[in-house]
C-alpha cells in the first residue's frame, strides 16, 4: 500500500491479503531544483574551465566551423542526392 507522507496513518491491514503484518519502507524522493540553483552550486572554476577546453580544442570540433564549410546546393561544385529529402 502507498502511503504519500511519513504522517498518513499506518493501515491496520493490507488492502490486498487483508494481513496485519505490514511494515513501512522509505522510497527514494526525487529534489527538482532550479536552473538558477544549480548554476549557484557549480564550481566557479568550472567555466574557467570549459573556455582553456575549448581554446586547447583543435579547430575542426567547433560545429561553427562546419557550419562555415557549408554551401547551398546551387553553388556546390559536385551535384547529388541532399541528405533530406522533402
Amino acid at each position: 500500500m502507498f502511503l504519500r507522507s511519513m504522517s498518513s496513518p499506518d493501515p491496520s491491514n493490507c488492502g490486498l491479503c487483508n494481513s496485519a503484518e505490514l511494515q513501512r519502507i522509505i522510497s527514494r524522493v526525487a529534489y527538482l531544483r532550479s536552473e538558477a540553483d544549480k548554476m549557484e552550486q557549480l564550481d566557479p572554476r568550472y567555466l574557467k574551465m570549459v573556455d582553456q577546453a575549448l581554446a586547447n580544442a583543435p579547430p575542426d570540433s567547433d560545429p561553427g566551423f562546419h557550419m562555415n564549410k557549408m554551401v547551398p546546393f546551387s553553388e556546390a561544385r559536385e551535384t547529388g542526392e541532399p541528405y533530406f529529402k522533402e
